[in-house]
């Protein structure tokens, strides 16, 4: 199992019940996911999220390279840009979303699932992408274990963060460890950056990806 050689049990500290979120700071002016923050712990947060439809494209690869990268955030521009049947343009929202879905046996291969979440108000009515390759998704409510960091990440310091959340944590019961998301809140140009990592909590919520 994933992380189970770097976990130990740690003593983890509770400091808040269940409190409604505001729209964070971190969104800037951009729509993005509705959630509740359900604890807050000293390094992370579990947080109950609502169902939200997205649109994504996936590779699934040994090699996840910058090129990959660029060519999945594209396409889902392209989208956002007009490339949909209703040739609009749609407003950009926030996270970037990436799911990293482990694959099995020796060769390591991985899905690597981008998302652009789509705006509240075009929730229905959704319009579909003309690219074969991008695809209209709804990933149900889940709770989420999620740690932020500043700063300009790479996928390894993001693999890093993904460890650190898990050994916080303390119980591998608590949470899925064959796939975890990097969320990405701000352009190519910002200075302050805030970034996420989350692990599906087990409790409560569906173990299915939508």
């Amino acid at each position: 199992m994933l992380f189970q050689c770097i976990l130990s049990s740690l003593l983890v500290f509770v400091f808040t019940a269940t409190v409604p979120q505001q729209k964070p700071t971190f969104c800037h002016d951009l729509d993005c996911p509705n959630f509740t923050t359900v604890q807050s712990f000293k390094d992370y947060e579990l947080r109950k999220y609502d169902a939200l439809k997205w649109v994504a494209t996936n590779v699934t690869t040994m090699e996840y390279t910058d090129d990959i990268n660029r060519e999945m955030f594209f396409r889902l521009f392209y989208y956002i840009s007009g490339n949909n049947s209703a040739a609009m343009k749609i407003p950009m929202t926030a996270p970037v979303l990436r799911t990293v879905i482990h694959g099995q046996g020796p060769t390591c291969e991985a899905t690597f699932i981008t998302h652009f979440m789509i705006p509240h108000n075009m929730q229905t009515n959704t319009p579909t992408p003309t690219d074969p390759k991008a695809y209209l998704v709804t990933i149900p409510g889940k709770n989420f274990y999620v740690k932020s960091f500043p700063g300009r990440p790479t996928d390894q310091d993001f693999v890093e963060k993904v460890e650190e959340l898990a050994q916080e944590i303390g119980n591998p019961n608590l949470y899925l460890d064959n796939y975890y998301f990097t969320a990405s809140y701000d352009g190519p140009y910002a200075i302050h950056r805030h970034n996420e990592v989350w692990l599906e909590s087990t409790s409560g919520v569906s173990r299915m990806l939508g």
